[in-house]
C-alpha cells in the first residue's frame, strides 16, 4: 500500500494531467515558434524527457538598492509540478538581448556554505562577500561571486522585497543563488543551485493562461 505522500503525489498529477483539453493543445508547425516566455499558468512542457505542468506564474522586477525606483526589467519564475517524479522544480527566464532560461537544482541552508578558507558563513557575511567579490564553497566546489541586486517579486497582487546575491562556477555550468527576503518582521533565506537551460529544448505542448 502506498504511503500518504506517495497517495498525494499521484493525486496531485492525475490533476493537473485532467485539465489538459485536446482543444488546448499546441499543433506541430505553432511549436516551432514558441518558447517558454509564450506560456501561462496552467501550461504543459516537455523538457530532456520529462513533462511539466507550471502551477504557477510570478515575477521578480529589478529595482535600485533602496527597492524604491523600480528599473522595468523583469525575470519569470514557473512553479513547476513534474509528472513522471512529483518534483517541484523551478524554471526562470529572463529576455536581455536572447532567451536566458535556467531550472533551479538542489536547494541548501547557510550551514553548507563555506568561504574560501573553509569557514562557516552566514547572513551577516553576504555585503562582505559582495564587496570583495568572494567566493563561497558548497561540499568542495566554489561559485564566485557575480552579481547582486534589489528587486520587487510579485506574487498575484502581493510584492516583496527580494535581495539577489548570485555567484557562478568556473565553468559558468552552475549558479547559487541566495534570496534575502524582508518585510516579514524579519530578514529569510532562499538558497538554491540552479543551470542553464537551452531555450530550444523545451517544447511547448499547452500555452495555460495567458
Amino acid at each position: 500500500m502506498l504511503d500518504i505522500a506517495t497517495q498525494k503525489s499521484f493525486q496531485e498529477r492525475l490533476s493537473a494531467i485532467r485539465t489538459l483539453k485536446k482543444e488546448d493543445l499546441v499543433s506541430g508547425q505553432k511549436k516551432e515558434l514558441l518558447s517558454l516566455k509564450d506560456v501561462g499558468g496552467n501550461s504543459f512542457f516537455e523538457y530532456l524527457g520529462n513533462t511539466y505542468f507550471v502551477k504557477s506564474l510570478n515575477k521578480y522586477e529589478e529595482t535600485s538598492d533602496d527597492f524604491k525606483s523600480k528599473k522595468g526589467y523583469f525575470i519569470y519564475e514557473l512553479t513547476c509540478l513534474c509528472l513522471e517524479t512529483g518534483q517541484t522544480i523551478h524554471f526562470e527566464w529572463e529576455f536581455d538581448d536572447e532567451l536566458e532560461v535556467s531550472m533551479t537544482l538542489e536547494r541548501f541552508s547557510f550551514r553548507n556554505l563555506k568561504d574560501d578558507a573553509g569557514e562557516s558563513i552566514d547572513e551577516d557575511d553576504l555585503d562582505q562577500i559582495a564587496g570583495d567579490k568572494d567566493v563561497v564553497v558548497i561540499n568542495g566546489e566554489k561559485f564566485w561571486y557575480d552579481d547582486d541586486w534589489a528587486s520587487v517579486y510579485y506574487r498575484g497582487t502581493k510584492q516583496e522585497k527580494v535581495y539577489m546575491y548570485e555567484f557562478e562556477n568556473e565553468a559558468q555550468t552552475k549558479f547559487l543563488t541566495i534570496e534575502e527576503w524582508s518585510g516579514s518582521g524579519k530578514d529569510e533565506y532562499q538558497i538554491y543551485t540552479s543551470s542553464p537551460v537551452n531555450p530550444d529544448s523545451i517544447n511547448i505542448i499547452s500555452k495555460g493562461d495567458l
